[in-house]
């Protein structure tokens, strides 16, 4: 029974950190503060990101917004990118 209890610990730690490896991230190389909305399948998150500053993971597979600017689709480990008042993917 231990080594059930073992194993699906192992297996929910290593789902949650393959889950994270494909995630995409977002850079802002500006140094203003911009407000950001995910778009993911049929719900839309609402979340800032600071200048210069990044989100880790901040989805799997989405359309990121960021006002005033534009979206951008993101998928797997893809970084989308806000520098120059442009956004990009890299």
């Amino acid at each position: 029974m231990k080594k059930i209890g073992l194993i699906t610990k192992f297996l929910a730690v290593f789902l949650l950190l393959a889950a994270s490896v494909a995630a995409g991230d977002l850079r802002n190389e500006d140094a203003k503060r911009y407000e950001v909305r995910v778009h993911e399948t049929s719900t839309t998150r609402n979340t800032s990101i600071d200048g210069n500053s990044s989100v880790l993971s901040i989805c799997s597979s989405c359309e990121i917004e960021v006002v005033g600017i534009g979206r951008i689709k993101i998928s797997g480990s893809e970084r989308a990118v806000i520098k120059n008042g442009k956004l990009f993917k890299q």
